[in-house]
């Protein structure tokens, strides 16, 4: 007896071809959707006008190295009053670069709130001798305050910012 198989009259594997064509159709559709959510999402720009933060950028480079020239330091002290709520005593400690005390100096300064959007706080500094100046501010808020001072003598200048707390 014979044994006789069947062959079918259509070549075997004539679907792999469209198979190799659907997969790359998935891919070129995962990559079209991909490439319109990044294009509707960030357009790229991290800052608003990025020419002009470059050149403030220069410029407080600028002051910050000719403040590394001076060879100014500050220490600030400040610490709430017992005898009035609220209120803060901060001091203001200059040497140069020798470590002498600075005197002579105009001292303007401000507070600011850096979680709330308060207005600023103007701070008015009195010279006490020995390169110390001295101001009594009255906070509406306890918490962390940020002061920024500029110090300057004639023709130099100095700004410094730190972070300080009303208990």
């Amino acid at each position: 007896m014979a044994l006789s198989i069947a062959r079918s009259s259509a070549p075997r594997g004539r679907w792999i071809p469209w198979l190799f064509v659907a997969g790359f159709g998935v891919i070129i559709a995962v990559n079209a959707t991909l490439i319109v959510f990044a294009a509707r999402t960030f357009s790229g720009l991290v800052v608003e006008n990025p020419y002009q933060k470059g050149l403030e950028y220069n410029a407080e480079k600028a002051q910050i190295d000719r403040q590394g020239r001076l060879g100014w330091q500050y220490l600030v002290v400040a610490a709430p009053q017992t005898a009035h709520a609220g209120a803060m005593d901060i001091e203001l400690h200059w040497t140069d670069a020798a470590r002498a005390p600075l005197d002579n100096l105009v001292i303007s300064g401000h507070l600011e709130r850096p979680v709330e959007n308060l207005p600023p706080l103007q701070v008015a500094f009195t010279a006490v001798g020995g390169g110390r100046y001295r101001s009594t501010v009255v906070l509406p808020e306890r918490g962390a305050w940020d002061l920024y001072v500029t110090a300057a003598r004639g023709s130099d200048s100095f700004e410094a910012a730190e972070r300080l707390i009303m208990p």
